[in-house]
């Protein structure tokens, strides 16, 4: 009886010990699969956090790629804004002229220009340069020397071509200052904006060159009316501050026309600039950029007229007449 008992405790552990087994069979079985999955989902996890730092890449890449574009497109749109600006400061000039004229002067007073060669005797010429140096700058130049001329280059930032800046000095000719921005925006926005970008150019010429010049001329020039709505009223105070600082500021008395809008021909170029004004001294209004190739291609005739018609050319210095136009801003 004993032995018969013994046998079933003993099949008893056994089975026990047999389910306790096949439970730890499961559960490592179970085990087993878990940690498979979560590998896979580690894996799967790897490869997506993969893929989205390639997409965040590529879009930051993209995004770059569109910055560099509006920031192109806004130099564009800006060079064109200053350009139309330009325009509609020169028209209102032109009108703030014809006005001026119209009521100031007798009606049997003589026009203010003069067309014949043979009233032009005893007049200096002053050509000048706005807004070089440029691709055009050694053609310029070029045409000068053929003509023993010598110039006025009012220069910006020209940037790769400032290295033409030494080459106006070095041919005796005058370089003086116009702005290193040539942004109205920028350079209207307020008195201190105006003197900081002056100075700026100032350095330029200096680096280039070794000249300190006194000598500038205002974007737009003294009468421009577009800087009325960045600064009313700073033209007036510019005009006054700039020569207690020892600057001498220039406009001019006959203007070429080569910047009031698109490609001017080379012969209506010629013919603004015998429209001679009155005064002995003539400072005449000319650009130096990439765009002005008409420019360069009239001056030869330019030229020929004023030393055709007995007259002599010079350049400015800070003892030249100014041919300071009325402030309107």
């Amino acid at each position: 009886m004993r032995a018969v008992q013994q046998n079933k405790i003993l099949r008893i552990i056994l089975v026990a010990f047999a389910v306790l087994i096949v439970a730890l069979s499961v559960s490592l079985t179970v085990v087993s699969v878990k940690n498979n999955r979560l590998s896979e989902a580690a894996g799967e996890y790897e490869s997506l956090s993969g893929e989205l730092d390639s997409a965040q890449a590529a879009r930051s890449e993209e995004a770059s790629s569109y910055q560099a574009q509006l920031d192109e497109q806004s130099k564009a749109f800006q060079s064109e804004k200053d350009a139309l600006e330009q325009t509609i400061s020169d028209l209102n000039r032109q009108i703030s002229l014809k006005r001026s004229t119209t009521t100031t002067q007798p009606a049997t007073q003589k026009p203010a220009v003069q067309t014949s060669t043979a009233d032009l005797s005893g007049k200096t010429i002053y050509l000048t340069f706005d807004d070089g140096p440029s691709p055009r700058t050694p053609e310029i130049l070029k045409i000068l020397d053929q003509y023993g001329v010598k110039a006025t280059f009012f220069v910006i930032n020209g940037g790769k071509y400032n290295q033409y800046m030494k080459d106006i000095v070095n041919a005796g000719h005058t370089i003086a200052l116009h702005s290193y921005s040539h942004s109205y925006s920028t350079v209207y926005a307020s008195d201190e904006n105006y003197f900081a970008d002056l100075q700026k150019i100032s350095d330029v010429v200096y680096e280039q060159t070794g000249v300190r010049t006194k000598l500038i001329r205002f974007p737009g020039g003294s009468s421009n009316t577009v800087s009325r709505k960045y600064a009313p009223g700073i033209m007036t105070r510019l005009t006054k501050e700039v020569s207690s600082r020892g600057y001498v500021y220039f406009d001019w008395n006959l203007s070429s026309g080569d910047a009031s809008g698109g490609k001017v021909s080379a012969q209506t170029i010629i013919n603004n600039c015998r429209k001679v004004p009155r005064s002995d001294s003539v400072i005449v209004l000319m650009h130096d950029a990439s765009a002005k190739k008409t420019t360069v291609e009239a001056l030869p005739a330019v030229i020929e007229y004023y030393k055709a018609a007995g007259c002599k050319f010079a350049a400015l210095s800070e003892s030249s007449p100014t041919a300071h136009q009325r402030v309107l801003n």
